[in-house]
């Protein structure tokens, strides 16, 4: 938002990145005591804190060698405790002060009731990573001098190779230093895990990175595909649970192209399409809803949507609620605003601050749904998927055999009857297995009985053997695997005599 905030007023920013050389092997124990102390941590905590750390020993291995001694150490934060990032953060509570003190940084000073709210970012810190903000280049040298000066203070070295300066809407090039070294200029740097970019798509970087990763991810879950266990279940669960959670990280503050979104989507269609066993002509809404899944825009609008209830409501001395205040008392309308605007307008209709992030997340899934019954409406491909199937869920019936494959299709009206093909290709629509009747998908599921298993005297309706719910949500389980031998069966038959033919 302060890129946007610069671009948007035209005034200078400078961001300088910075990378602390092994950060948690330098904490200092006796310094991290006296801040706990200062914070005002009990004393029955902090001597806690003291036995887990008391003689603290490691011992090296090299090649399948361990050191005969053990080696004492007195500084460092335990790699995998869950106390560790926590203890840090309180470790650099005096580098944070100090650049608050300072009074510098990016001005997000604004007016409210006639008086003018003086406030300036200097920087952000999550763990070890640290980003400084001006929007002057003296101002972000003072800063670097005090995270320098702090910085030694407490143990610690700057590595420069890892640091990097970014300046937007300015032409200054005077090198920056810090503890003596200059960091270097940078076009684009990952922080936190996403690219930013100098110039005006200053996204554009994390935009190719998404992209490049979901065609990757989707190439992935080809290739799980040749696995020998259930491959619906398997490439639904890994693509919801792995992938998607990396394709969607930051969802909730980023803004990227739509074009990014609806190529996500894409890559997300050819894995469901991949787990259904189907052809790429099946309907894009009979894959969403029987894979269960939300398209990236409705994941990004619940994200959004509830971010900006939680800063409403939250306290002023948050640098979040500062930067989300500014952009409104001065009428700021960055992209994020505007994204977020617009999704409200499209899954929230009539929210509400009161609304619970639960409330949310049904208002959207709702209004999810009714665009995805108005977009099967309109192709009459399927009407008898329309009419069996009312919300977007997972099924339990699919598995790795052909018959199943061949469910989904006819589920989705794509099943690849000569009738089907015939609107394609200049040859005759009659049965391929029995040659009295036009080879439709009822006759294929209900009536030719050249195909086995037989139906007669199964009492079934086409909803039922195409495997729908009943009013009571019901399924008809030994209707659904008759309906797979028989689509197998058929499936044999037809490419035998098209073999035969040709």
């Amino acid at each position: 938002q302060c890129i946007e905030i610069s671009k948007a007023e035209n005034r200078p920013l400078y961001l300088a990145y910075l990378d602390i050389t092994g950060a948690y092997d330098n904490v200092n124990h006796n310094i991290l005591w006296d801040i706990l102390e200062e914070t005002g941590i009990g004393n029955d905590s902090i001597q806690l804190l003291r036995e887990i750390y008391r003689d603290n020993n490691v011992c090296v291995e090299w090649e399948g060698m361990s050191s005969k001694e053990k080696i004492s150490i007195s500084k460092g934060l335990r790699q995998g405790c869950p106390l560790s990032p926590l203890l840090f953060m309180v470790y650099m509570v005096r580098m944070e002060r100090a650049l608050e003190r300072s009074n510098i940084g990016f001005n997000l000073s604004y007016k409210q009731a006639g008086l003018m709210n003086e406030q300036k970012l200097p920087g952000l810190f999550y763990a070890d990573d640290i980003v400084l903000f001006a929007d002057k280049q003296g101002d972000i040298q003072r800063l670097a001098d005090i995270c320098g000066q702090e910085g030694e203070a407490l143990g610690f070295r700057f590595s420069v190779k890892k640091s990097g300066l970014m300046v937007f809407n300015d032409s200054n090039d005077q090198a920056v230093l810090i503890q003596g070294q200059e960091i270097p200029r940078v076009r684009e740097y990952k922080y936190l895990g996403v690219w930013v970019n100098e110039g005006n798509r200053y996204l554009e970087a994390q935009e190719k990175t998404t992209i490049a990763k979901g065609k990757r991810n989707a190439a992935v879950m080809k290739h799980r595909a040749l696995w020998g266990y259930n491959r619906y279940e398997v490439l639904r669960g890994m693509w919801k649970g792995v992938m998607v959670p990396g394709l969607t990280f930051g969802n909730s503050v980023l803004c990227l192209k739509a074009e990014v979104q609806s190529g996500l989507d894409v890559n997300q269609r050819a894995v469901g399409r991949i787990a259904l066993g189907a052809h790429g002509k099946t309907t894009n809404e009979a894959v969403q809803g029987d894979m269960g899944w939300t398209k990236f825009e409705v994941r990004e609008a619940q994200s959004k949507i509830q971010f900006e209830k939680r800063l409403r409501s939250m306290k002023e001395s948050k640098w979040a609620a500062r930067v989300f205040r500014y952009l409104y008392r001065n009428s700021v309308d960055t992209q994020w605003r505007k994204r977020t605007r617009r999704l409200v307008s499209k899954y929230a209709v009539g929210s509400g601050s009161d609304m619970t992030n639960k409330s949310v997340k049904l208002n959207v899934r709702e209004a999810e749904k009714n665009y995805w019954i108005v977009a099967m409406d309109k192709k009459p491909a399927m009407i008898n998927y329309r009419s069996g199937k009312d919300e977007i869920r997972k099924e339990a019936f699919y598995d790795n055999s052909k018959g199943s494959a061949l469910l989904f299709e006819a589920r989705a009206g794509c099943l690849r009857t000569r009738c089907y093909t015939a609107k394609y290709r200049n040859e005759t629509d009659a049965c391929a297995c029995c040659g009295k009747a036009r080879e439709t998908m009822e006759h294929v599921l209900l009536e030719c009985e050249e195909i086995n298993p037989g139906v007669g005297g199964l009492d079934v309706s086409l909803n039922e053997i195409l495997g729908f719910r009943d009013a009571q949500g019901n399924l008809n389980t030994p209707a659904i695997e008759i309906s797979k031998r028989r689509l197998e069966d058929w499936w044999r038959q037809s490419r035998e005599k098209e073999r035969k033919i040709a």
